[in-house]
C-alpha cells in the first residue's frame, strides 16, 4: 500500500492524516446538504463539523494511549504529542465526538435529536474515507487466510509488512468500506421515513454495533486490546454498549412519539 500519499519539499504527507481529512470535507459537505433540505441551520453543521475534527483527533489519542499502548507511553511520556508517528483509535473519536455535540447543543438549547440524526446520517462517510485511510497505511488489517478475496502488503512501510510480510490477510479495511457504504444506504432510506427524532442516531448505533462485531473477529491486529484470551476484542466490548444503547434509545423515542400521538388525538 502506500502510507506515504506524497512529499512537498521535505514534508511528508501521510495517507491516514490526509484521509482523515477528505473524511471530514465530505461529512461536512453531505450534512450540510441534509441540513439545507431540512431547514436546519449550516452554521450549526459547521460548528459540528469543527466540533468532530478536534474532539476526534484527541479521542481517538487517548483511546489509543490508554487502550493500545500505555507502556509505551509511561515510559517516554513526550511521545503522547508525536502525532506523526500514528497511534489512533477510532472508537475514541466516536466517543469523544458525541459527548462533545451533545454538551455544545444543551448549551444552545438546540434540538439534539435532529441534529444528531445529520450527525449519525453522515458517520458512513467518515468511516468509508477513514478506512481507506487504514488500507493505505496497512493498519487494522485482517487474519492471515486464504479466502479468495484477501490482501498481500509488501511495502515495508506498511503496519501490517511489519507483522505478516508478504502473507494474504482477511481484507477487513475494504469489509469496512463495504459496510460504510451500506450503512448509508440504510441510514438514509430509513432517514427518509423516519418517526421520530433519534431513530438515525439509535440505528446507527445498533446497525454499527452488530456489523463491526463481527468484522473485528476477523481482525489481526492483537495490539487493540483483546481480552478472555484473545476471543474479544475492545472494539467489540465497545461495540456491544453501541447496539444496547442504540436499543435502548430507539425504545424509549419510539414510546415517547406513541405517547405524543395519542395525547393528539
Amino acid at each position: 500500500m502506500r502510507p506515504i500519499l506524497f512529499k512537498i519539499g521535505g514534508v511528508e504527507v501521510q495517507s491516514f492524516f490526509f484521509m482523515i481529512m477528505v473524511a471530514a470535507l465530505a461529512s461536512t459537505y453531505f450534512a450540510r446538504r441534509i441540513a439545507r433540505r431540512e431547514g436546519l441551520s449550516e452554521i450549526v453543521i459547521l460548528d459540528m463539523a469543527l466540533i468532530g475534527v478536534i474532539m476526534s483527533i484527541i479521542g481517538a489519542r487517548i483511546f489509543h494511549i490508554v487502550v493500545e499502548a500505555p507502556d509505551y507511553y509511561i515510559e517516554k511520556p513526550i511521545r503522547v504529542f508525536y502525532f506523526w508517528q500514528g497511534g489512533f483509535v477510532s472508537l475514541g473519536a466516536f466517543i469523544f465526538t458525541a459527548v462533545a455535540w451533545i454538551i455544545y447543543f444543551r448549551k444552545r438549547k438546540l434540538p439534539l435529536l435532529k441534529y444528531l440524526d445529520v450527525g449519525a446520517l453522515s458517520a458512513p462517510v467518515i468511516i468509508f474515507f477513514v478506512r481507506v485511510g487504514c488500507l493505505m497505511a496497512g493498519c487494522c488489517y485482517g487474519k492471515p487466510t486464504n479466502f479468495p478475496i484477501h490482501l498481500v502488503f509488501r511495502n515495508p512501510a506498511s503496519t501490517a509488512y511489519l507483522y505478516y510480510p508478504n502473507v494474504p490477510l482477511h481484507a477487513t479495511q475494504l469489509y469496512f468500506m463495504m459496510n460504510a457504504a451500506l450503512m448509508l444506504v440504510v441510514l438514509y432510506t430509513v432517514y427518509r421515513r423516519r418517526r421520530f427524532d433519534g431513530q438515525i442516531s439509535a440505528l446507527f448505533l445498533m446497525y454499527y454495533g452488530v456489523t463491526r462485531f463481527f468484522i473485528e473477529f476477523l481482525r489481526g491486529d492483537a495490539d487493540r486490546g483483546l481480552y478472555f484470551g484473545g476471543r474479544i476484542s475492545t472494539g467489540q466490548i465497545v461495540m456491544s454498549i453501541f447496539f444496547v444503547a442504540g436499543v435502548l434509545i430507539w425504545k424509549l423515542l419510539s414510546r415517547r412519539k406513541a405517547g405524543e400521538e395519542i395525547s393528539d388525538k
